[in-house]
């Protein structure tokens, strides 16, 4: 049976960057936060778990984000260590994911970063540096972008290059999805509901420039005759997922970044998800024309790509069927897990046989 340590933030119910670990049977927990583990996933002494780490005890580690206040260059040197000072005196919890033994664990050591922000900056590094594979939600196309202005000589992916660090680190990297909360799956894989609505949006619209443009775009399309769905105040979850499902097309304009929650859960409930062309390298992508819809930006090419699609309403349905059954099988917190672990072994293996080349 295998071990594995899951170190990262179990202050916060969601801990993104984790959370696809919660259920694992052979996961054991690392609180590294600021605050207590509020989801009881830590069962032993952190001392014990660092001594384990130190003489290998662990297949793999999978290390989410840190809150350690690592130095941030973008930052005085008197802000940050008053930062350091205060975060640690207040949370002295935090030292356990700065004195982690990283640069032990170079054959298993694994990075995850799910955050909006398409930079992996310099308080990833020391777990980058040691891992066999970084995987990074919102990772540029062009993977040499992750590391634009990290540094003072990182202003251009050319400078990336020229640096042997950054060039040894972009083998790593691996892309990966938000994927679809557990309980959503659960009540809602084999939910299915009658059609009544071309198009529907729920969503935030302050100081969303791209969204009020599709916004307007979906208006005109309505006064033709078109039946679109639009809800002015936030759903709730439940109710969002239903109306959903009533629509042959969903909107799903990107949040803070482009990956994005209500892809998933679109796709989930058997309705095609509308999105923005793809600015990111993605996992297991719900493909155009398969799974879902894809529009570009400039112009009207939002409501084109609608009135094409609602030419065949037929067409649509099977869409959204098979969009469920790729949700199912690579986007689960369950399916995520796997993956990071199998692509992990798979990576080590090959680095191993080349070393040994």
């Amino acid at each position: 049976m295998a071990r594995y340590l899951v170190l990262g933030n179990l202050t916060i119910e969601q801990a993104w960057d984790i959370r696809m670990f919660f259920s694992h049977p052979e996961a054991e927990f690392l609180n590294t936060g600021a605050g207590r583990d509020i989801l009881h996933l830590q069962k032993g002494p952190a001392r014990v778990m660092l001594t384990d780490a130190r003489r290998g005890a662990y297949d793999l580690v999978f290390a989410g984000n840190s809150l350690f206040p690592y130095f941030n260059p973008r930052k005085g040197l008197l802000r940050n260590l008053s930062n350091l000072i205060w975060k640690v005196s207040c949370h002295p919890n935090l030292l356990a994911g700065r004195f982690f033994p990283y640069a032990k664990l170079n054959s298993n050591l694994v990075g995850i970063d799910m955050e909006d922000r398409p930079v992996i900056d310099n308080r990833w590094f020391h777990i980058l540096q040691h891992s066999v594979c970084f995987f990074k939600r919102e990772l540029p196309q062009n993977p040499c972008n992750a590391f634009l202005y990290t540094t003072a000589k990182t202003e251009c992916n050319g400078n990336v290059l020229h640096s042997k660090f950054f060039r040894d680190q972009l083998e790593k990297l691996r892309p990966i999805s938000l994927g679809i909360d557990s309980d959503i799956c659960q009540h809602f894989s084999t939910y299915h509901a009658a059609k009544k609505t071309d198009v529907f949006f729920s969503g935030g619209l302050v100081n969303r420039v791209n969204r009020l443009r599709g916004l307007k775009q979906l208006e005109r399309l309505k006064a033709v005759g078109y039946a679109i769905d639009i809800a002015p105040e936030r759903l709730p979850r439940e109710a969002f997922l239903k109306r959903c499902a009533q629509a042959h097309i969903v909107w799903s304009p990107e949040g803070y970044g482009w990956d994005c929650l209500r892809h998933y859960e679109i796709a989930l409930v058997g309705s095609v998800p509308l999105i923005q062309s793809p600015t990111i390298h993605r996992y297991a992508p719900l493909m155009d024309d398969v799974h879902a819809l894809y529009y570009y930006v400039e112009q009207d090419h939002l409501a084109i790509r609608v009135r094409q699609a609602l030419q065949n309403r037929a067409r649509l349905i099977e869409m959204g069927t098979a969009a469920r059954q790729h949700v199912l099988k690579w986007h689960t917190l369950d399916a995520l897990s796997r993956y990071i672990i199998e692509e992990t072994l798979r990576t080590r293996a090959e680095t191993g046989s080349a070393k040994l080349k």
